[in-house]
């Protein structure tokens, strides 16, 4: 038997949600040999509603992509998920459909009144349940359409699986499995099963025959049972489970691959379990004493870097005060202009020259410099009325004087 030609067949016929219901009902006809590939070829409806709450002022968003609405004649399913954001990590799924927003069923809102709804709280609080399909109409007017999620392609260009793994133990990935069983004209399922403990409740496969129906479909030791012909098991207790295992000939059982492994291990395998642990847990030590050896030398550079800039800022500013007084001294020197006279004193140098600076060569007897008292030959002259003269030109310097005299004094 070609299973994927036949599922492919049968989803030309099963092209809509409502018709998902026949790919169970078709499953008792399939081979016991090919149910787990039956199953992993189908989706995975679920008809009970899983609760998820997103916080909307994440950096980085929701974390995903939805499409539909009344006026597209079909409810808000998720059609896009970004991979390791908020909706991914919470258990969410491309297919899965979004029944309640906040406590509000949306069944008829338009899309505008969806995305409205999502903002009016902080924390999201989604209600969804998965489907497997994505509706499909790029306009009002075109016909409604369903694709399934493994044939569809997301708006990031990336191929979606319908399979989805659920949690993982020791390494082993925990999938949502579902088989058929008919036990007519058998002699049983072939296996045990045991409840959990307190901290693990649940029923629990504990033994599987050689040879039997249950090790024929691939049921295993440790996989939880958690529903059978639409009865949940997840609360039921073990005279409850039997009563039902026993209760038709007929059965579709869904189990948790290898959820509840650990507890049939024998002695030595819990050890070597226990063992992986132990290097998984020094090995994530390891990595979170470098992250913390790493960010320490990290933090160190960044005190070291401010320190640096605080000493130069520091420097810096000592460095101007430091300028500023030497320039108060040269510069606070006034020489109020007489009434009649000059102010009678010769520059030399520029910056063009030699000396690099300009520089009082004479300061003329009777002048108005000579009688101030407070410039004498060799000075510097850095300035003239605040004009700065460090880079001046000696022609520069004495029109500046010139023009500074004839203006009231300098």
């Amino acid at each position: 038997m070609d299973l994927p030609v036949l599922v492919g067949d049968l989803k030309l016929v099963i092209n809509e949600p409502k018709r998902l219901p026949l790919f169970d009902a078709i499953r008792p006809l399939i081979p016991l040999k090919h149910q787990v590939e039956y199953d992993l070829l189908t989706p995975k409806r679920s008809r009970k509603l899983k609760e998820v709450r997103l916080d909307r002022t994440h950096r980085d968003g929701l974390g995903l992509s939805v499409r539909g609405g009344l006026e597209f004649g079909c409810g808000l399913y998720i059609s896009q998920i970004v991979k390791d954001g908020q909706a991914g990590n919470a258990g969410l799924q491309v297919g899965d459909e979004i029944v309640r927003i906040n406590g509000y069923s949306i069944s008829s809102c338009i899309h505008e009144e969806v995305i409205s709804l999502i903002k009016t709280k902080k924390i999201v609080s989604l209600k969804v349940r998965h489907v497997g399909m994505i509706p499909v109409k790029s306009s009002s007017d075109e016909p409604l359409k369903w694709q399934f999620v493994d044939q569809f392609v997301s708006e990031s260009g990336e191929k979606k699986s319908s399979v989805a793994g659920m949690a993982s133990f020791g390494g082993k990935e925990i999938k949502e499995k579902k088989v058929f069983l008919s036990l007519v004209g058998t002699k049983g399922m072939g296996i045990s099963i045991s409840s959990g403990p307190t901290q693990k409740p649940g029923i629990y496969i504990s033994n599987v025959k050689a040879g039997s129906l249950s090790a024929e479909v691939g049921l295993e030791i440790g996989d939880q049972i958690v529903e059978v012909n639409g009865v949940d098991f997840t609360n039921v207790d073990h005279r409850e489970a039997v009563r039902v295992l026993k209760s038709s000939r007929s059965l579709t059982i869904t189990v948790l691959t290898g959820a509840g492994s650990e507890l049939f291990m024998t002695d030595e395998e819990r050890l070597a379990v226990e063992a992986r642990r132990e290097l998984d847990r020094q090995e994530l030590m390891h990595q979170k004493k470098v992250a913390l050896e790493t960010n320490k030398i990290i933090k160190e550079q960044q005190e070291k870097e401010r320190q640096r800039k605080t000493e130069m800022s520091q420097k810096t500013l000592e460095e101007e005060e430091r300028y500023k007084k030497e320039m108060e001294k040269y510069f606070n020197i006034y020489c109020p202009k007489l009434p009649a006279g000059q102010l009678d004193l010769a520059l030399e140098g520029g910056s063009d020259s030699p000396l690099g600076k300009l520089v009082i060569s004479s300061v003329y007897e009777g002048g108005a410099a000579d009688k101030h008292g407070g410039i004498v030959a060799g000075d510097e002259l850095m300035a003239v009325n605040g004009k700065i003269l460090i880079d001046a030109t000696l022609t520069e310097g004495q029109n500046s004087l010139a023009r500074a005299w004839n203006s009231g004094g300098v």
